[in-house]
């Protein structure tokens, strides 16, 4: 293909009035490998609506920078949106972040693949959702990968080959690799090889496998799934238009014949036609893409929701159409605590802020593919089960086999960078990153507006109930355990930068500098000598609560918004992922996640989206 030809795409006045057998809302991870399977076929027409742009530029494409959630406008980044004051975080309010553009969230995320335990699935079945139990999502898996290198004869197996996503484990140059796996060991915690093995252990350091090319290149769903290629060569039934929001969906029917909807309301997503509706047709199906963020929102913007005059819908005076009472009723996310250390500037990636060699290996990798820019932010992670440590000496003794231990409830991210949200200039640090993969407290989304582009309002649950909170703190301790079996063998000085217990009067200092419009409107107070370099022996719970309450923050892995169910008491969708009530309405993102699962979500994600696909051709080929 030409080089230099445009990607094409459309507006919202080019297409309104126009039907399509398929319109896809939310061209995002998801809602690429629907538009892309889906327009496989060439005898159906699709068209993809997303809020966003295609922006497929250099920085987009290279794996470590694409990843700075600062850089709004190269990476389109919407990152206004703010959690209402979190309780159980000294009333803070958090940051949010949200990705417009085509390729979502892959587009900007750590390229990190991870399945997820067959425990999370077996969870899932036992909901009584028995058809995304593990022996029915896993050859989708494999569907999706195209693992490179040897593989063993154990992996041959399990692990995919051929698949549109590349994966592969990096090379990196830091010497504290070894010693932070042997520091691992000597906590009880073993190294093992492959994280998405079925067989894995639920408790183990791994190297973690990432997403990209042969290149060096980030893969992402835009370039595996609608590249330029992909665009061009569907012209003619494949549809993309972007700079456009939907404002709400077009419903026919009633309840004792069953809805349908006939169309999609749209908007330009900025200029001066933002507030002029157009309208779409769908002829076969609708599937909404847009995220567990932007998918509830829209469904309650189209009277699909809560019922009751406390609901928003009901004070915004948007009718009811279908009642479902969990759509937005239970918002979950993974959360983390950075725990700091200080390391050499060359055994970090903080090295490439020298000018000079951050423009060396921007250079190499543009002409190689290769080096520190070429890589994800994050090389390895402990994944485990809280009942497995011992509280007394922090040691990890071997979990049995009991459905909570296969889940692990905590990830340790190793992270050779600052892991705060905001610049801690002249420090050049290394986090160990303890992340709450299961937790228990649910928070909830409302929209406030019938405007698409006003965010909705969440609220965020982190540290919202007693058994997260206890499993957060233990995690803290067992990284500074951790900490110190890693600063006794690394050769160079690696003291706590930031930690429960270290250095509070800079934590404070810290917290005042921030660059936040939404600053913490509760002044925590911090002894005017206080006792620092403490170790997990003996900072107190008290001290590592606060801690946590004061930096704590998303892990972006944002769920369970319409989820899963049984029935629409319980639910927004069935199994085959249609809304009750409908005939021809899907959800196939996060949202629909019927519990938080225990991996980054991107490869879970895509597998709920390869499904989708095959539920949608089947239903159609018949």
């Amino acid at each position: 293909m030409w080089p230099f030809a445009t990607y094409p795409v459309c507006s919202p006045e080019q297409v309104d009035g126009k039907t399509y057998d398929y319109v896809v809302v939310g061209g995002g991870t998801a809602g690429c490998v629907l538009a892309s399977r889906l327009s496989e076929n060439a005898d159906v027409s699709v068209l993809l609506i997303e809020r966003g742009h295609v922006k497929n530029n250099l920085l987009s494409r290279m794996p470590l920078l694409s990843q700075n959630l600062w850089w709004t406008d190269i990476m389109q980044v919407q990152s206004t949106i703010w959690s209402e004051p979190i309780h159980g975080a000294h009333e803070r309010s958090n940051r949010l972040w949200a990705v417009n553009g085509i390729g979502g969230a892959s587009r900007l995320n750590a390229m990190l693949w991870t399945r997820g335990s067959p425990g999370n699935y077996t969870l899932w079945s036992d909901m009584g959702l028995k058809d995304w139990a593990w022996d029915k999502v896993e050859p989708y898996f494999r569907r999706l990968e195209n693992l490179t290198g040897p593989l063993n004869e154990c992996q041959s197996e399990v692990r995919g080959r051929g698949g549109p996503i590349e994966l592969r484990k990096p090379p990196y140059p830091f010497k504290w690799l070894k010693y932070l796996e042997k520091a691992a060991g000597n906590i009880g915690v073993p190294a093992s090889e492959d994280c998405n093995d079925p067989a894995a252990p639920s408790c183990g350091y791994f190297a973690l496998e990432t997403a990209i090319d042969k290149n060096g290149e980030r893969v992402s769903a835009l370039s595996a799934y609608l590249n330029k290629k992909v665009a061009r060569g569907r012209n003619a039934r494949l549809s993309v238009c972007t700079g456009t929001v939907a404002s709400r969906l077009e419903v026919a029917g009633d309840e004792q014949n069953g809805r349908t909807v006939t169309g999609v309301y749209i908007r330009s997503s900025s200029g001066p036609d933002k507030d002029r509706d157009y309208l779409v047709k769908a002829r076969r199906e609708v599937v909404l893409t847009c995220g567990a963020m932007t998918t509830p929102q829209l469904l309650l913007l189209s009277g699909i929701g809560p019922s009751g005059e406390k609901s928003s819908e009901s004070r915004l005076g948007i009718p009811l159409v279908k009642e479902l009472p969990a759509v937005g009723a239970d918002f979950s996310d993974h959360y983390s605590i950075p725990v700091m250390l200080e390391l050499p500037k060359k055994e970090t990636l903080h090295f490439l802020e020298t000018g000079m060699w951050g423009l060396w290996y921007i250079l190499l990798w543009i002409f190689t593919g290769k080096g520190l820019v070429g890589l994800s932010s994050a090389p390895a992670a402990i994944f485990l089960h809280t009942d497995s440590v011992d509280e007394t000496t922090m040691q990890v003794t071997t979990p049995n086999t009991s459905h909570s231990h296969q889940v692990p409830n905590v990830e340790i991210m190793i992270i050779p960078l600052n892991s705060f949200e905001r610049a801690v200039p002249g420090r050049s640090l290394f986090s160990i990153y303890p992340t709450i993969l299961q937790p228990r407290a649910k928070g909830r989304l409302e929209i406030t507006s019938t405007d698409p582009l006003v965010n909705p309002r969440i609220t965020h649950p982190m540290f919202g109930h007693s058994d997260d909170l206890k499993a957060a703190r233990l995690a803290v301790r067992l990284s500074m355990r951790l900490a110190e079996e890693f600063q006794a063998l690394y050769p160079s000085s690696a003291p706590f930068a930031f930690a429960p217990g270290n250095e509070l009067l800079t934590l404070r200092e810290w917290e005042k500098s921030g660059q936040s419009d939404r600053p913490s409107p509760i002044e925590r107070p911090v002894a005017e000598s206080p006792q620092v370099n403490k170790t997990w022996k003996d900072v107190t719970d008290e001290e590592i609560d606060d801690y946590m309450r004061r930096v704590g923050h998303t892990a972006l892995h944002f769920s369970s918004t319409c989820p899963m169910g049984t029935d629409e008491k319980n639910g927004v969708v069935d199994q085959k992922l249609l809304v009750f009530g409908f005939k021809n309405l899907r959800i196939a993102d996060a949202s629909v996640f019927p519990k938080s699962i225990s991996a980054h979500t991107m490869a879970p994600v895509l597998m709920v989206a390869e499904r989708c696909a095959d539920f949608i051709k089947s239903t159609w080929h018949r």
